[in-house]
């Protein structure tokens, strides 16, 4: 039995899109057929009169129009689901969060790329059109019984009748190669993505050669795979071809043959038959579709619809819950006897609780792996408590929505994650409405306006990918620029200036510090010298936490 698919894959293709290929599909044959019919008469030497030429040229309107919308619509239905599927494959990633999607950059790449294209593909693009081909043998041959002859029409009907069982017997022998070439696509997609990534680690290791190699072990295997893909559909084209159209086209011809010899067809209706075969066998046509869009894109859109009925992230919960929690008047921060830790793993903090009071500035300290990225990830959202409560402006993370919790907080991170594009345009991350005043503001706090003035093309400088035309201090104050617009009562400081040297921390820490001015503040920080003057600082090690 198959799995059940997801209702996000059926909704972004709605029905009626199938069948309006469909419906355009029989308007085609049908009329393509009785302009068959139609020309009967004529080859037998009998003359049209007026009503039968306009009935004619209507007909080849009709068929030419189909024969052309067929094709216009089923692209524009298939672009319009593909951005409909993306946008929910996106939107399943956020909600995952960091800890759903972890080490799934090339996976997730594949899915929302070429997964999202043929389900689309498929979907929309396809099932329409392979239902329209499947079914207008029948409606021709009921215009053959109607109009020309039914015995004729009889006998076809039967060789019709053997294409869906020679598609079935495809399907099943063919499913074991479609199902490694996805495979070795996908682990070619995530090699390269992780290739790209580590190309400067690459280079300084000395080991682009090896990686670059095998990227090349891992193309030949799947274009082998490709191959061996693409000589099941020509074999597949090559057999039907064998065995139905030669078949069909014959038995036509034949029997026509026979019936006109006998007295008991006119020429022109043997004619007549011959030219309305070749719409019977129309389904050939679309065989060899089935093999390659049909057989990848069933494929494709069960990963997709795997992946949008994936487990919640363990930051989501109803959005109604949460959203409208009004803030505690307690303390801004509070574990009360939390354990957590990352999903799979045992815990990394166990029984920890501490309380941060509004307008406090608390400095977490602690060595290296003791879990202070756990506790960053818990604030925002990232994670849920094994055990124990934890709440963040007065919103209990068991009950409200990662959107809730994360609204009031702004973030400043070890190193500043910048998109591809201008500064105003990752400004605008944080206050999609900000004008550039309030930019000139932000930039100003960050003490980066004189700066950033001094720029050809001020805040519409690109900042190129991750950042990489400004420098490390820049792209940081950049990110304290983006943090003061969001306008969060909590600041969460997360060893900001360990990417930066010596100058550049002085100029970070000035302008934290101005962005600290009237905000809780949780510094966490490895090194006491890179942290703002704290009220009093909490060591993790000393509350028991594991490392």
């Amino acid at each position: 039995m198959g799995v059940a698919l997801h209702q996000g894959v059926r909704a972004a293709s709605p029905r009626w899109t199938k069948w309006v290929s469909v419906a355009i599909a029989w308007a085609g044959a049908i009329a393509t057929a009785l302009l068959f019919a139609r020309l009967a008469p004529m080859l037998d030497a009998e003359a049209p009169d007026a009503g039968t030429i306009v009935l004619m040229v209507a007909l080849a309107l009709v068929s030419a129009g189909c024969a052309a919308a067929g094709p216009a619509f089923s692209d524009w239905a298939a672009s319009e689901t593909e951005r409909r599927l993306r946008a929910a494959v996106v939107s399943r990633v956020f909600d995952l969060g960091v800890t759903g999607t972890a080490d799934r950059s090339g996976p997730l790449l594949s899915l929302a790329t070429d997964a999202v294209e043929r389900t689309a593909h498929y979907r929309a693009g396809f099932l329409g059109p392979i239902i329209g081909a499947m079914t207008t043998p029948l409606l021709v041959l009921g215009v053959m019984a109607v109009t020309v002859d039914p015995v004729t029409a009889a006998w076809l009907a039967v060789l019709v009748l053997l294409v869906p069982l020679l598609i079935g017997g495809f399907q099943r022998l063919v499913r074991p190669i479609g199902a490694a070439y996805r495979r070795s696509q996908a682990q070619l997609t995530s090699a390269f993505l992780e290739a790209i990534q580590a190309l400067e680690t690459l280079v300084y290791a000395r080991a682009a050669g090896r990686v670059g190699a095998d990227l090349a072990r891992r193309g030949e295997a799947y274009r082998r795979r490709l191959m061996r893909l693409l000589a099941g559909n020509q074999l597949l084209i090559l057999v039907v071809d064998a065995a139905f159209s030669l078949t069909v086209v014959v038995a036509a011809a034949a029997i026509a043959t026979l019936r006109v010899a006998g007295g008991d067809l006119a020429l022109g209706a043997g004619v007549a038959i011959v030219l309305m075969t070749t719409l019977v066998i129309g389904p050939v046509d679309v065989v060899g579709q089935f093999f390659y869009i049909g057989i990848a894109g069933r494929a494709a859109q069960q990963r997709v619809g795997a992946h949008l009925a994936g487990p919640a992230s363990a930051s989501a919960s109803d959005p109604a819950t949460g959203a409208a929690a009004p803030a505690s008047p307690g303390a801004a921060i509070e574990l009360e006897d939390v354990s957590v830790g990352w999903p799979g793993r045992a815990p990394v903090l166990q029984g920890v609780s501490l309380r941060i009071e509004r307008g406090e500035r608390v400095a977490l300290v602690g060595p290296s792996g003791i879990g202070k990225s756990t506790v960053a990830a818990l604030l925002q959202a990232h994670l849920l408590p094994f055990s124990g409560r934890a709440r963040i402006d007065g919103l209990d993370l068991g009950v409200a929505t990662a959107d809730a919790v994360r609204s009031r907080l702004a973030v400043v991170e070890q190193r500043a994650f910048l998109f591809l594009g201008t500064i105003a345009a990752n400004l605008r991350i944080a206050d999609p409405d900000a004008d550039d005043a309030r930019l000139w503001d932000a930039l100003e706090l960050a003490g980066l306006r004189a700066e950033v003035e001094a720029m050809p093309e001020r805040l519409d400088t690109p900042v190129g990918e991750h950042g990489r035309m400004l420098s490390g201090g820049q792209a940081q104050r950049l990110q304290i620029a983006r943090a003061w617009l969001r306008d969060a009562p909590i600041l969460l400081l997360d060893e900001p200036t360990s990417q930066v040297d010596l100058a550049g921390e002085a100029a970070i820490l000035a302008a934290l510090d101005r962005l600290a001015a009237g905000r809780t503040v949780l510094m966490i920080a490895h090194r006491p010298g890179s942290i703002l003057a704290a009220d009093r600082v909490i060591d993790l090690a000393a509350l028991g936490c594991r490392s």
